[in-house]
């Protein structure tokens, strides 16, 4: 028999909802946190503790909720922003659903603190589970505070996939950094839990508030951009050509004060670098468009992160022009030989990360063990890698490592303070007995499509090993094309030389005592406030692996060693290319994982690349070398590194058969 059709019951559908609105507690602080905009307010406090499912609190001086309508505001579909589907057309608010209290209300204990300006009191509404507890009068000040306890308590499901705290602490000051940047004009203060982790000036000035949020030193590279064409008008920050990241995480656009996620803009904004800028790597942008409301869908996704745009090429074309344009007129030098933006601005973005002295020292200590205790542990913890059984001692105190140069590798810098001497075989040569190594696994990359292209497939269905191969010329000065007197081979040089370096790299490091080199000066690093949680959540991995920082001040770390196998002239490059990679990732790494991470990202350096030409005679070692490999058919990714055309195939083609 068939089961009946029955209406949810309140609870089970806020539940629901708040699965699709509250996904993690960063979704909670980005709903309160544009409830107290669209309040008017002028000064937000956010608090967190944990990971965010102990206690988040946002507290505003906002126009306040009256008493007679608090009950109303945790109910679904509750709002004072519309009053009819029309009026989304004209929207000049970030919430208008009223999704969001309800939502939070049913899968915490929550209370909300209210009082307007002219009354005497506040009230407070405490609810636990979607359901009311007490409504009880109480002094407060002007605006409204939400407090947010035990999150997810009756949603084990979801609490059950939150990340670390660390990462979810990372996630909410990620979001927290953009929305501050997209209202300059308001100050915000970030506190975990005792600490200030932000904290904004609320002056309206865009320049100062990038320079609190992702560092002064970047703030003083950008380039400055306004436009107005018709109906749009786009103005923000831009960085110079010579100034990229290997991923997208430093692009931010903001619609109308709404930061938002648009596969649109960011495709016109890398068109408008196109050849400006290496392939695959992209640029850094604080960009506000402002346009009517409706001119754009915000109500595509509960999050209301994602947008849609009624004239998408036409507006993709605007901004690729005008961020194209900007560029050229700077690389041309039609921009004064000062500055691009005034000092004065950057210098208050330094002020405003300067917290009260006592705030600052014990946030500074904090950090300071931080790093001490985790360079401590790795310089006394056994490497987790180390085989069972092995006579190898554990990682010791800082080891500098002088090698000869290699013929793959740019020289190492002597460090400054010599304990050991490392000498490390030349590139040609292999181990004779390498340590066994576990199939590759791919960071960050997804697995060949292909099941025939895995190792064991592929060489079982050709026969070919690398060995058998003799070169015969390089097609597009990235192809080898070769044979074994039976069949054509095309060989991926850069794919073919990442598997050599690869094995080698991972033969020599794995299981060895940690072995770091000391910069001669060490390098200033100035990190996002995503970039700082990721490098303190991996912080004893990283030292393990032989980076050696120490805590400098807010947001910035000297970076005193690096590994022995780092060019000491890209530390600064490879350690933020690793903290991007890291924070690109969707699981949790462990230091397996990293340690191959970073053993890929020095094999992909070390490799010839792409579009370089080779002599037969480097061609055959490469052939040679790669046969050699435990697996000469897939680089680290998971890519091929060759393939085959047999003669059968190259008959049938030509028609002999």
């Amino acid at each position: 028999m068939a089961s009946l059709i029955r209406v949810l019951d309140p609870q089970s559908a806020n539940r629901i909802a708040a699965g699709e609105v509250v996904e993690r507690p960063v979704s909670v602080i980005k709903e309160l946190v544009e409830n107290s905009l669209d309040a008017g307010a002028r000064h937000i406090e956010i608090a967190v503790e944990g990971r965010g499912t102990s206690l988040i609190r946002v507290q505003d001086d906002g126009s306040g909720i009256p008493a007679a309508e608090m009950p109303l505001a945790v109910l679904r579909h509750a709002t004072s922003k519309i009053r009819r589907v029309e009026d989304l057309d004209t929207l000049g608010t970030l919430g208008f659903r009223g999704e969001a209290l309800p939502s939070i209300a049913s899968v915490s204990r929550m209370a909300l603190t209210s009082r307007p300006q002219g009354e005497i009191s506040g009230r407070v509404l405490r609810l636990e589970g979607g359901e009311r507890v007490s409504f009880d009068e109480i002094g407060a000040p002007v605006g409204t505070t939400v407090s947010v306890e035990n999150l997810f308590y009756n949603a084990p499901a979801r609490l059950k996939f939150l990340r670390s705290d660390n990462t979810e602490f990372g996630l909410i000051s990620d979001v927290v950094g953009r929305i501050a940047l997209a209202h300059p004009e308001v100050a915000f203060k970030l506190t975990h839990p005792e600490q200030t982790v932000l904290q904004t000036a609320g002056r309206g000035q865009l320049l100062e508030s990038i320079g609190t949020v992702l560092g002064k030193e970047l703030a003083r590279q950008l380039l400055p951009l306004t436009v107005e064409q018709g109906i749009w008008s786009l103005a923000g920050y831009l960085s110079p050509a010579d100034l990229v990241r290997s991923s997208r995480q430093a692009i931010t656009f903001i619609v109308n004060g709404r930061y938002v996620r648009s596969p649109v803009l960011v495709r016109a904004l890398e068109e408008g670098y196109h050849t400006l800028i290496p392939a695959k790597l992209h640029p850094l942008a604080i960009l506000h468009l402002k346009l009517p409301a409706s001119e754009y869908d915000v109500n595509v996704h509960p999050a209301k992160m994602e947008v849609k745009f009624a004239h998408e090429q036409a507006l993709a074309a605007f901004l690729a022009a005008a961020v194209r344009r900007t560029l050229l007129e700077a690389g041309r030098g039609w921009r004064n030989s000062q500055q691009p933006h005034p000092p004065a601005a950057v210098a208050a973005a330094g002020e405003s990360r300067n917290l009260p002295a006592a705030q600052a020292t014990a946030a500074e200590q904090q950090k300071t063990q931080v790093v001490a205790i985790a360079t401590a542990e790795a310089q006394k913890a056994p490497s987790e890698d180390t085989a069972a059984g092995s006579e190898q001692p554990g990682p010791s105190p800082l080891e500098v490592s002088f090698r000869d140069n290699d013929s793959d590798l740019r020289g190492t810098a002597r460090g400054a303070d010599t304990v050991a001497e490392t000498v490390r075989p030349q590139t040609s040569q292999l181990p004779t007995e390498p340590d066994p190594m576990p199939r590759p696994v791919a960071f960050l990359s997804e697995p060949t499509e292909d099941p025939s292209q895995t190792p064991a497939l592929f060489a079982e269905a050709t026969g070919l090993t690398g060995s058998n191969l003799w070169p015969l010329a390089q097609v597009l000065n990235t192809y080898i094309l070769a044979t074994d007197g039976r069949n054509l081979v095309i060989v991926d040089q850069h794919a073919a030389h990442e598997r050599i370096n690869y094995e080698r790299l991972l033969g020599e490091v794995r299981g060895r005592r940690t072995v770091s080199q000391s910069l001669l000066v060490p390098v200033s690093l100035e990190l996002s406030l995503r970039e700082e949680q990721a490098l303190l959540e991996h912080l004893l991995d990283l030292a393990k692996i032989g980076f050696i920082l120490e805590y400098f001040g807010p947001q910035t770390y000297l970076l005193r060693a690096v590994p022995a196998e780092a060019p000491p002239d890209a530390a600064e490059h490879l350690l933020r290319r690793f903290l991007e990679e890291i924070l690109q990732t969707r699981v949790q790494l462990s230091y397996e994982r990293l340690f191959e991470a970073w053993i890929y990202l020095l094999a992909c350096r070390e490799s010839v690349k792409a579009r370089e030409s080779l002599s037969i005679p480097e061609m055959e070692q490469l052939l040679a070398r790669l046969a050699e490999t435990e697996n000469p058919h897939t680089c680290p990714h998971g890519r091929p590194t060759m393939i085959q055309i047999s003669r059968g195939e190259l008959e049938r083609r030509f028609y002999r058969r």
